[in-house]
């Protein structure tokens, strides 16, 4: 892909690619630290190593794509991977934080769900900033993937 065949819709997409995967990247980093610097490189909740992980593939998918990588395939696996963002960060509220995902003691909230997830949504500006990415990101990946040719040119 060169700078000629980019479109507006492309270089927005970019940006909140890049402000999903740097807030995944440094909340991972940050926190899988503070385990590390205890001597304990596999920590006991798993998201921060996940963070990492899912931080460079966002950031890996920017640069294929401006490698000249189908576009397709990446706009699949970034709207997937947008997808397990927003359920992932719902559903671990909604299962009680526990630590290990799915396994390992949770909390529970008090009253209703949905407002108990809607003040997750503005829990903080880090939080607000991911989620609005993420969703954008989500709308703009399955825009580019229904509307888009479905051959590749090489650029």
């Amino acid at each position: 892909m060169t700078s000629r065949s980019l479109r507006p819709i492309h270089v927005v997409a970019a940006h909140l690619a890049l402000v999903t995967g740097v807030v995944h990247l440094a909340l991972g980093i940050l926190n899988w630290a503070q385990y590390a610097s205890a001597g304990i490189l596999l920590p006991p909740d798993l998201r921060w190593p996940l963070f990492v992980v899912s931080g460079v593939a966002v950031v890996v998918g920017i640069v294929a794509l401006m490698s000249g990588f189908p576009k397709r395939p990446l706009y699949v696996g970034g709207s997937v991977l947008m997808i397990v963002y927003i359920v992932g960060y719902f559903g671990w509220h909604v299962s009680g934080h526990r630590p290990l995902l799915v396994v390992g003691p949770g909390t529970h909230h008090h009253g209703s769900t949905v407002s108990y997830l809607l003040a997750h949504v503005v829990a903080g500006p880090v939080e607000f900033l991911s989620l609005a990415s993420e969703a954008g990101l989500l709308v703009v990946l399955l825009y580019l993937l229904v509307t888009e040719d479905t051959g590749e040119s090489p650029d």
